[in-house]
């Protein structure tokens, strides 16, 4: 499968803020060493983030998550990773959004827009890229990055390491400008 890698700098103040209902709780949720899960998430894979937070094995400590509820119930969630040996095209202060998910019964309502913007405008700060990598057949996923103004800067592959998938990495195969 052949990914795509977008990235972006600086807060474009050019874009329209995005606003939710106002039916919606929006909340950064961290780790803390008996604070494991966010409220409404399964053990897989959010304990395996958890150890690699505490074991310092992400470049820096910004591993976090956007959580939005619609009164007591998770209905979409934005993880924030800094770089680690999966992401190697990271800097140390580099952060991606990933593994996005947001409930069926809400999707189409702009909320992954408004997370990606929310974390992108809240999180930046000078010489910190963010990135996003994405299957280039999740087409949704595409219109939403470049909506809020991310640049695609290359296309890769995931490969994997001592044969193992979980230890793989990304790489990016054609490079753009960056």
């Amino acid at each position: 499968m052949k990914y795509l890698f977008y990235c972006q700098e600086s807060y474009n103040r050019s874009l329209t803020k995005l606003t939710l209902g106002r039916q919606y709780k929006c909340e950064f949720w961290k780790p803390t060493i008996i604070n494991i899960i966010p409220s409404g998430l399964s053990a897989f894979p959010f304990t395996i983030w958890w150890i690699m937070h505490y074991l310092h094995i992400f470049k820096n400590n910004n591993y976090e998550l956007f959580l939005v509820y619609d009164g007591n119930t998770l209905v979409h969630r934005s993880v924030i990773f800094p770089g680690y040996f999966r992401f190697p095209f990271m800097s140390k202060n580099d952060l991606q959004i990933g593994d996005i998910w947001t409930h069926p019964a809400h999707r189409g309502r702009g909320m992954a827009s408004f997370a990606i913007q929310h974390i992108f405008i809240s999180r930046s700060k000078p010489g910190r890229k963010f990135w996003y990598v994405v299957a280039n057949n999740n087409l949704p996923s595409i219109k939403v990055i470049e909506k809020i103004g991310f640049r695609k800067v290359g296309e890769g592959i995931r490969k994997k390491r001592l044969g193992l998938r979980f230890l793989g990495y990304f790489e990016m195969t054609t490079v753009y400008d960056k």
